[in-house]
């Protein structure tokens, strides 16, 4: 179990440490992502809201149906139809699966998207994690993690959140947060991610 207050300074200390194979321009990603994930969505400690969201099968699924012995890691994304950054960062966590299966965690994303889109992007890119659609962005504000710069209701990326990661316990609580972005509203840098090894290597370390 993850037992920092803010495990998302820890990771970006461990990123600019030197550690791993953490390349420089995504260490300074990190080291500003510490500066404002804290005041993200709930704090460290707080429980996650329950959901019951539509997978890419249109099956519901809740927390517990997706969560491994120790927990679950939660990526909140954009989009899988039109963002490609979001696209590659879930082919690699696909890819990291196992890995997070051997550490105890189930792993899911979700976005706005329809089931529709979520299934034609498993199909097309073999995704075997659960996709999940929160297409009212209902748990996304429930989170209060929507991307505020996005007001028009006619707009494509209306309702979706800032790229986001949580770690929740076995026993619902969110234990870590982590955020991909160094900043906010226009500076916004979502092209920048927090990687697959930065978040295992935290998990590996406790």
């Amino acid at each position: 179990m993850l037992k920092y207050l803010t495990p998302v300074i820890t990771l970006g200390l461990f990123a600019c440490s030197g550690g791993g194979d953490t390349p420089p321009e995504n260490a300074q990603a990190l080291a500003a992502a510490s500066d404002t994930a804290e005041t993200l969505g709930p704090p460290v400690g707080s429980p996650m809201p329950d959901f019951r969201l539509s997978d890419a099968d249109g099956g519901m699924r809740t927390l517990a149906d997706i969560a491994g012995e120790n927990g679950t890691v939660i990526y909140f994304n954009r989009s899988l139809d039109w963002c490609p950054f979001c696209q590659t960062q879930t082919m690699e966590v696909n890819a990291a699966a196992g890995r997070f299966a051997t550490l105890g965690y189930g792993v899911v994303t979700i976005t706005y998207d329809s089931v529709d889109t979520l299934r034609a992007f498993a199909e097309r890119r073999s995704i075997g994690i659960t996709l999940l659609s929160d297409p009212d962005s209902s748990l996304v504000d429930a989170l209060d993690i929507r991307d505020p710069v996005y007001t028009d209701p006619d707009s494509m990326a209306y309702g979706v959140p800032y790229p986001i990661t949580f770690i929740v316990g076995a026993d619902g609580m969110i234990e870590g947060k982590y955020w991909h972005e160094p900043g906010y509203g226009e500076e916004r840098g979502y092209r920048q991610r927090i990687t697959v090894e930065d978040v295992l290597a935290q998990l590996e370390a406790d």
